[in-house]
């Protein structure tokens, strides 16, 4: 028998000690059920070419997939005397954008004022549970920004927002209407950082080398005219869309931003509640890391609906054996319905 725990039940359990959270897709999933329906953006993608090409290179990830089209591009050109090959690979290259401001805009609403107040408050009030630890993320579409930047302004509601960017060093010192409005990513500035994008999310960007994130400032855009203006000046979204664990990690390992973000998880101690995931192998790489912690800890895993389900009795399953693993470690489970996050009816 499976002892299931409301949230306040495990909120009382873990006490004054610091709370972390871990949000899955059923988070966005809760509040967008009819947009938010993909597993992976790239079965989004209808074009048979682009397909083939992914098939090809053995990967869902968009960023590396282009980057190895516009590598082969720099080097093709030098062998390359007809042109031919050369303009195969700028198509697809054409195409491959295009692809992928067409899967974004049809898995992700354009704009935050498609969020009600109601909704707003209602996540404010889940989040404030958390205020003293870190929150992660799976998810690349931004929800879980647009709510912690629906309050910046609000002192008495302003959210610990922290994500490790922020201007440039070198523009610390300048006026601000004179800065660039985009924001940076540099070593030591995740210090200080409370957000967590573990996979990486659609406003933070990569031109190769640096990492940026959109301002909140342009955020008023529709999402397809702000991924749009970025790929033209060929910064492609940093998120992680591969299928199994091994991909995932390997793809985390080459990336100085997202091997940060998971190596954080090593410090973390208290509580960690998850919420909105299905604990899928997919996402082992994440899981083993936060078991492998030495640190003391109790985890709280969220389950949504009958505990008999069988996506439930696989999480209950896993957990179980993770027990046994780790018996140091506390799991404790409780039913997701017991809080609504997004004040929904």
């Amino acid at each position: 028998m499976v002892n299931i725990k409301t949230f306040s039940e495990c909120i009382a359990i873990a006490g004054d000690a610091k709370k972390h959270l871990m949000l899955g897709n059923g988070f966005s999933v809760a509040l967008f059920p009819k947009i938010f329906n993909y597993k992976t953006l790239a079965e989004n993608i209808e074009s048979e070419r682009i397909n083939s090409l992914f098939d090809a290179i053995d990967t869902h990830d968009f960023e590396f997939v282009m980057r190895r089209l516009l590598e082969a591009s720099d080097i093709v050109k030098h062998y390359d005397s007809t042109g031919n090959i050369s303009a195969h690979i700028h198509e697809d290259i054409e195409e491959l954008k295009e692809t992928l401001i067409q899967v974004i805009s049809k898995s992700h609403p354009p704009n935050p004022s498609e969020i009600t107040d109601a909704q707003y408050n209602s996540c404010h009030g889940f989040l404030k549970n958390f205020d003293g630890g870190k929150i992660y993320t799976f998810n690349y579409d931004l929800i879980l920004y647009w709510v912690l930047m629906h309050f910046i302004d609000n002192p008495a509601l302003k959210l610990p927002c922290s994500d490790g960017f922020n201007y440039p060093y070198a523009d610390e010192f300048v006026a601000e209407e004179d800065r660039d409005t985009t924001l940076h990513w540099e070593i030591g500035r995740e210090k200080t950082q409370r957000i967590y994008y573990i996979h990486g999310a659609m406003h933070i960007f990569s031109d190769g080398s640096d990492i940026e994130k959109l301002s909140y400032k342009n955020i008023g855009l529709p999402l397809a005219q702000q991924v749009r203006n970025q790929i033209d000046q060929d910064n492609f979204p940093v998120f992680i869309s591969e299928g199994t664990t091994e991909h995932k990690l390997a793809r985390i390992k080459k990336n100085g931003y997202l091997s940060r973000m998971f190596s954080s998880l090593k410090s973390i101690s208290g509580n960690l509640f998850i919420f909105g995931h299905s604990i899928r192998d997919e996402d082992d790489h994440v899981f083993d890391f936060i078991n492998q912690n030495n640190r003391k800890i109790n985890i709280f895993i969220g389950l949504f609906g009958d505990v008999t389900d069988p996506h439930n009795v696989i999480i209950i399953n896993k957990v179980n054996s993770w027990k046994r693993e780790f018996p140091r470690k506390k799991f404790e489970f409780y039913q997701a319905s017991s809080l609504n996050v997004w004040n929904n009816s």
